[in-house]
Formats: structure tokens, C-alpha cells, sequence
């Protein structure tokens, strides 16, 4: 087996030798800019690189890693959870993308809602 694959999942987005998670990791993983992460976390653009740590910002990216978790229990594929993450209209939220909604601080109702479709509770 992968030793990847018994790696936990925020561990492979960890800044090395530090306690939080990096912006360039997760950026990288869903094509995003440092820059646009910065704008979706709403925080200043310097903030990823210049305080990495701030409160607000890991929020925001331990929130995308949560939902990647689900969407890729889910699908079972991790690449593609990332692409239904960023560009899947979801009904039961106004047609928004989980994307979207995490940027709205919303990751809770939708790993809440991915876990309720892989149970097969809704759909």
C-alpha cells in the first residue's frame, strides 16, 4: 500500500517543522494562487506569506481540507473531490459551488451535506 495513503491527509499540507497548515500546499492541490487563497480566507494578500499562521487564514484552509476530506470519502478519487469542489453546483444550496461556500464560512452544512449524500440520506 501507498504509504501516502496512511499518511493523514492535513499532514501532507503541513508548512515543514511547524504546527499549521501551508498556503502554497493547498493552494497548489486546488490551482489556486497564494494571492487568491489570501482573498477567499479574507485576509490580506501578504498574509499567507508573511504570517502563514494567522488565525484566519488556517481557518479558512483547515475548512477546504475538511471538505476535501468528505468529498473525497465520497467520490473515493482526490482529484477529482478537487474538481467537484471548486466547479459542482450544489441544488440544495442555491446552486453554489462547496467552493463557495467555504468562502462564506459555510464548511460545516457542506461536509454535513456530502456525508448525508454518501449515506445516501439525500440527493
Amino acid at each position: 500500500m501507498n504509504a501516502v495513503l496512511n499518511e493523514p491527509l492535513a499532514e501532507r499540507f503541513r508548512e515543514p517543522n511547524t504546527p499549521y497548515l501551508s498556503p502554497g500546499r493547498v493552494g497548489a492541490l486546488f490551482g489556486l494562487r497564494v494571492q487568491d487563497l489570501a482573498e477567499r480566507a479574507h485576509v490580506h494578500r501578504n498574509t499567507p506569506a508573511a504570517r502563514p499562521q494567522a488565525p484566519q487564514l488556517q481557518k479558512y484552509l483547515q475548512d477546504m481540507i475538511r471538505v476535501l476530506a468528505a468529498a473525497t470519502a465520497m467520490t473515493g478519487d482526490e482529484p477529482r473531490a478537487v474538481f467537484l469542489l471548486r466547479n459542482e453546483p450544489l441544488r440544495a444550496f442555491g446552486y453554489k459551488t462547496a467552493d463557495a461556500l467555504v468562502q462564506e464560512g459555510k464548511a460545516d452544512a457542506v461536509v454535513a451535506y456530502l456525508e448525508s449524500l454518501a449515506g445516501g440520506a439525500a440527493g
